[in-house]
């Protein structure tokens, strides 16, 4: 059963990566052939993050009350489901919205897929266990750019949906045959008015700030989410079992400014993908392929590293090696914006292998800062937080690419409006470097940790 467990966890880890991490390089050829503009597109890749924003925390809630290997097969199945439709797709439209969808499948798989994994082994062998499901992320992550990049220059876009709809049902053939159940609070009255008015909350601070330079309406479904976030953080101090505890927040610096550090990291980073997949195959002219192996370079390092940056991270105060890793990536993003149609590819190389190392040194020590500053029993709570951090922040940083596309009035992501969309990115890695500047002072002042 162990193993059983441990192979469908990894697939899905790996294919949930894969599918983030590949699909940048999709994007000029999607946009070609449906037509569609580089606003268009940059809500196309928002639209999985937005999904998984608004569904991670109330499902994660609900996997544990209701079963967590329950909910994580029906999230395979219909993450699976979704990657196939999609491959049918015959309209940007339509397909934005099947990756919202299966942003919302994959938040069912991303709460309980690590409890399940944890349940069924031994605590002496937690580390290792989830060390290799740690790999199979940034084998994901490695794999997609490259791979994704093959695909679509022989045999085209639509099967790399294809093929990883097919790799996600492997996953749930492995779970089928695991016939125990696992819960967290079992039995426990599920908070409706939280999950709400945060899946309410959510998409309204997400979209509105995306939407604040293109139409009027965006700075006041903003505003709302604010709103809905002090709202969110009233009913949660009230409920005796509240989807979110956040008590956690209350005088815990560490917890606090490690989970602050995360979002921003994300926000400030994960376009840098999706931007250099288009500065590398519109404004330099290479092929999907091409920009793919390119791309790898940073995965790769952060695959390579990541194992000794964790252990690095129990030697030493885990809050000081993610700062050291967040300072690395905001020079990178520095030097990322000064790229030209001259710019070479070795400048280009050399950026992405150093960020791939300053991701390695922040994430895993990151992660150890955060379950290092709670007691034991607030793990899956923690768990779930930092999941909803980084998707949060995922989906920041391409909303922020919408609004600097939309306020540079960017018309093409397919050569016709070069001048203007170089600007564009320039001005976007500025401004994560600014957010990545804002996240080392977060890492900075969040102390020691105080517990085990």
């Amino acid at each position: 059963m162990q193993k059983l467990v441990l192979y469908a966890v990894m697939i899905t880890s790996f294919v949930g990566a894969f599918v983030g991490s590949g699909i940048n390089v999709a994007v000029p050829s999607i946009g070609h052939e449906f037509d569609a503009g580089a606003g268009d597109m940059s809500r196309f890749v928002s639209a999985y993050m937005f999904g998984s924003a608004i569904f991670t925390l109330p499902l994660g809630k609900a996997a544990d009350i209701l079963g967590r290997k329950k909910l994580y097969k029906i999230g395979i199945t219909l993450f699976a489901i979704t990657l196939i439709i999609a491959g049918f797709s015959q309209s940007v439209e339509f397909l934005t919205t099947i990756r919202f969808l299966q942003g919302g499948f994959m938040a069912m798989v991303f709460g309980p897929g690590m409890a399940v994994l944890v349940s069924v082994y031994d605590k002496s062998m937690r580390g290792k266990i989830l060390g290799y499901s740690t790999a199979a992320v940034y084998v994901g992550l490695t794999c997609g750019p490259a791979l994704g990049g093959l695909i679509c220059t022989y045999i085209g876009w639509r099967w790399f949906f294809f093929l990883t709809g097919a790799i996600a049902a492997l996953g749930l053939v492995f779970l089928a045959r695991v016939k125990e159940e696992w819960y967290g609070e079992k039995g426990a009255p599920f908070d409706y008015k939280g999950s709400l008015c945060y899946m309410m909350m959510a998409p309204l601070l997400l979209y509105g700030f995306s939407e604040i330079s293109s139409q009027e309406i965006g700075l006041y479904l903003f505003l709302l989410g604010i709103a809905g976030f002090f709202l969110f953080v009233y009913i949660e101090g009230k409920t005796r079992f509240p989807m979110l505890d956040v008590n956690l927040f209350v005088g815990n610096r560490g917890f606090s400014c490690s989970n602050l550090a995360a979002m921003l990291h994300y926000a400030a980073t994960f376009a840098t993908s999706f931007l250099l997949a288009v500065y590398l195959q519109v404004i330099c002219g290479l092929g999907a392929a091409e920009s793919g192996l390119i791309l790898l370079l940073q995965f790769v390092m952060m695959a390579l590293l990541s194992p000794a940056a964790g252990a690095l991270s129990d030697r030493i105060d885990p809050g000081k090696v993610a700062s050291v890793g967040m300072g690395i990536n905001c020079i990178g993003l520095a030097v990322l914006s000064l790229l030209d149609q001259e710019s070479s590819l070795l400048l280009v190389g050399g950026v992405l292998i150093a960020i791939g190392i300053g991701f390695a040194l922040f994430a895993s020590p990151n992660n150890n800062a955060i379950l290092s500053s709670i007691p034991s029993q607030y793990y899956g709570t923690a768990s779930s937080m930092l999941a909803a951090m980084r998707i949060i922040g995922q989906a920041l940083s391409m909303a922020i690419v919408t609004i600097v596309m939309d306020v540079n009035a960017v018309k093409s992501m397919t050569g016709d409006d070069n001048d203007g969309l170089l600007l564009a990115m320039q001005v976007t890695y500025r401004i994560c470097a600014v957010i990545c500047m804002a996240g080392v002072v977060a890492s900075l002042i969040r102390g020691k940790n105080k517990m085990a």
